[in-house]
């Protein structure tokens, strides 16, 4: 009885760290299939920090020769600047006011501050209008500025209206809208992202001291490759500026899946484990202890059969019953797991019931090897050795 509590227990232990494992599975599946709205492959990033005594005039002007040397490094397409990458967590929320209505209630948008190849060199497409081009950066500060908007904004202000050439506000004055983007996950992988509007450098109010520069390379080269030439790059010609990080989007993109990954991960090694100790260890010492017990009915004449069948049928039970109670505790359980799902919930039955199955399945499975074990058991063996 003690033996078989054992199994039960094991077993019941593994479908609930298996159920939940099955959990994350779909989820990390749902986060991967998002469109995070830029392209992540062939693009390297260099997380860095200009030193803090500059001026904010002598920032842009960093931004810009920084830009513009690495895009020339032999296998880049682009670079570009950005205050603040897609997938790395929502910040940078500035409050919005749309010309001609003034009661609008307030309310904010995402606020990001680019380079003009920004949008080329992250892959985000350009569903109306124009993106930011090198004349724009030298409109004086008298004039109102070029702005482009996500599609998300405009839903969102101008419902069933054409947005270019509306005037927005926030920031430094007026902005005219010159383009539309599609949605990026800016804050992090998300089905629908929030209005987001994008500015140059040379126009924001605010330049931060430290910014991410993103390289495309070129089709047929690394862009992993890249990141030491960059390196070397930015020593050469801002020795001032320090690396805080470099990596690719790619890279980016598996981070913002991360916990729900990694959490996958531990789950479905502790939830083999428990399986091997439940459904093979304990079964083949209770199988073990009675060798003696097969060996005496196989002299009394049972068929090897018989014992197969007997062996496999207890081991099954017990593994059914584990199976059973393990998948009523994870029902209770699996709201534990609610912060680490994305598209599917709790107590998905879908996942409960692929991880009950399949332990059925294996519980079975592994109870062959030790009935096998017992039905070609020795009697006269068995009876020499007790």
């Amino acid at each position: 009885r003690v033996e078989g509590g054992l199994v039960v227990a094991e077993v019941g232990l593994a479908v609930i760290m298996a159920a939940g494992a099955a959990l994350l599975v779909r989820s990390v599946a749902n986060l991967q299939a998002i469109d995070p709205g830029v392209d992540t492959r062939g693009v390297a990033v260099l997380d860095v920090v200009v030193p803090p005594e500059e001026t904010e005039a002598q920032r842009r002007q960093d931004f810009r020769t920084l830009a513009a040397e690495l895009a020339k490094l032999p296998g880049v397409r682009s670079a570009g600047v950005a205050a603040k990458l897609p997938l790395r967590g929502p910040s940078n929320n500035w409050g919005i006011r749309i010309e001609g209505e003034p009661n609008r209630p307030p309310s904010t948008t995402f606020y990001r501050v680019v380079s003009p190849a920004y949008f080329r060199t992250m892959g985000i497409r350009i569903l109306s209008g124009r993106g930011f081009v090198a004349g724009d950066a030298v409109i004086p500060d008298s004039l109102e500025t070029p702005v482009v908007i996500n599609r998300a904004l405009a839903r969102k202000y101008f419902p069933g209206q054409d947005p270019l050439g509306r005037r927005i506000g926030g920031g430094r004055g007026w902005a005219r809208i010159v383009g539309v983007v599609d949605d990026v996950a800016e804050g992090d992988l998300e089905p629908s992202p929030g209005p987001a509007r994008y500015v140059l450098f040379e126009h924001s109010p605010w330049v931060p001291s430290a910014v991410s520069l993103v390289v495309r390379v070129a089709q047929g080269w690394d862009e992993t490759a890249i990141l030491a030439q960059a390196r070397r790059a930015i020593r050469r010609v801002a020795p001032g500026v320090a690396i805080q990080e470099a990596t690719t989007m790619r890279q980016v993109f598996t981070h913002a899946v991360g916990p729900a990954r990694q959490l996958l991960s531990l789950l479905g090694m502790l939830a083999g484990l428990a399986l091997a100790l439940g459904a093979v260890g304990v079964i083949s010492h209770f199988v073990s202890r009675r060798k003696r017990e097969w060996g005496i009915r196989m002299a009394l004449g049972l068929p090897p059969r018989r014992i197969l069948a007997q062996v496999v049928g207890r081991g099954g039970a017990l593994v059914a019953l584990g199976a059973v109670l393990g998948m009523l505790v994870s029902l209770g359980l699996a709201r534990l797991l609610s912060t680490f799902l994305y598209g599917v919930r709790p107590a998905d039955p879908l996942s409960l019931a692929a991880a009950t199955g399949g332990l059925l399945l294996v519980g079975v499975v592994a109870a062959l090897v030790p009935a096998r074990r017992a039905a070609t058991t020795d009697p006269a063996v068995v009876l020499r050795e007790t």
